[in-house]
């Protein structure tokens, strides 16, 4: 019982740290230009620039977990999360000038989203110290929960900007972790001791040697997705009312993904050794096309119905791709480096995208910035099929 009840705790810290992911900031992006004195692209770009700071600090995290014990590792990143909030949420009052603004939501924003990765790094590991025979089963159910709590997120967020200005909500998401922090020490337990440790080197003395251009393809076609995940949830809201769509119909959207989402994950995981990383490849640009057309026409209901199907597949394909078909590829021989590797590229397309999207929002428009992601699809699919002789000896997985 132990296990399952240390299990629920990181499961519900990760699943309510949703409040602090892109989904839950993007209905009050609009209230913080006018209030802040900004514009969009310069809270994108302050957005960008914690995300790419982020990535550098993560092989620090990843040692603390190793030598910090559990209970203590959770508490630290508990706080920071609570205290980033709160510190935001005072803005309006040590913002005096744009550049202070900026520099304090970034340093807000850079604490959330160190504690995010935190709680990702915790609930993994806890998974793979606690379980042993029933590991599948936790990694399902540690998925599908902290999937169907991050799914309400959108929704929630939109419902309490209708009610409430950002710098209440942000205090009491601060207050809210300091209940979680009390917590903590209390009801998570360090792992059992008995568990063998292995001392893994920095991923700078990791040297992947695979094939150039099947493992620089594959890398940027997660890169596109971080790219495109992280600027379109960001610039929802705005993006909404430029295409003249209901908000609130596109945020209560996010859950049914969620439900698309993990039943792709399960099929394909199911069926995996039938089909060939080819096909998972061209399948997951398929579906990220479709999002995009379906984007452009979400005010339409059709086009919300076909935005839900086509981003449920495409984050459900992207489990496949990032779990199944890089070990498939590359092999397990340095799983750990080639990982680190993808997790770079992902982070560094979070960063990009949604400084992308604010810049093409503030001199195009919505419409046009995914006009261009479609033409960067239709390219990434040509390239497959050029690397094809890459992957004809892998006929099946």
């Amino acid at each position: 019982m132990a296990a399952w009840s240390v299990l629920l705790i990181v499961t519900l810290l990760e699943g309510l740290s949703g409040l602090g992911r892109t989904a839950a900031f993007s209905p009050f992006l609009n209230d913080l230009c006018r209030d802040l004195s900004l514009s969009r692209t310069q809270i994108s770009a302050a957005y960008a620039l914690a995300h790419l700071a982020t990535m550098f600090v993560l092989p620090s995290i990843g040692r603390l977990f190793d030598r910090a014990s559990f209970p203590k590792f959770l508490s630290i990143f508990t706080l920071l999360f609570g205290v980033s909030f709160v510190g935001m949420s005072g803005l309006g009052v040590f913002g005096t000038t744009p550049l202070a603004s900026l520099f304090i939501l970034w340093l807000g924003t850079f604490g959330v989203r160190m504690a995010l990765h935190s709680y990702s790094i915790a609930g993994r590991s806890t998974i793979a110290l606690w379980f042993s025979k029933k590991r599948g089963v936790a990694m399902g159910i540690y998925t599908l929960f902290t999937t169907l709590i991050g799914s309400a997120v959108p929704s929630i967020a939109y419902h309490l900007h209708q009610h409430f200005a950002w710098a209440t909500v942000w205090v009491s998401i601060g207050l809210l972790w300091s209940v979680m922090l009390l917590l903590c020490p209390f009801a998570v337990k360090p792992p059992p001791q008995n568990v063998p440790t292995m001392k893994v080197p920095p991923l700078s003395e990791q040297k992947i040697t695979y094939r150039p251009m099947l493992f620089y393809f594959v890398m940027m076609t997660l890169f596109f997705k971080a790219f495109q995940n992280t600027g379109i949830t960001l610039h929802w809201m705005p993006m909404c009312r430029e295409f003249g769509a209901d908000a609130g119909k596109v945020s209560f959207g996010f859950m049914p993904i969620a439900a698309v989402s993990i039943t792709t994950t399960f099929i394909f995981g199911h069926f995996f050794k039938k089909i060939t990383p080819a096909t998972v490849l061209l399948l997951f640009l398929s579906a990220d096309l479709g999002m995009l057309c379906a984007a452009k026409a979400i005010a339409a209901t059709v086009g919300v119905y076909g935005f839900i199907l086509f981003t449920g597949l495409y984050y459900g394909l992207n489990n496949v791709v990032a779990t199944l078909v890089l070990p498939v590829l590359f092999g397990v021989k340095k799983i750990g480096a080639l990982h680190g590797w993808a997790y770079a590229f992902v982070s560094f397309g979070s960063s990009v995208g949604s400084f992308y999207f604010g810049w093409m929002s503030d001199r195009a428009s919505y419409q046009i910035a995914l006009s261009v992601c479609m033409v960067a699809v239709c390219v990434l699919m040509l390239c497959l099929f050029g690397i094809r002789k890459s992957l004809r000896c892998y006929e099946t997985v």
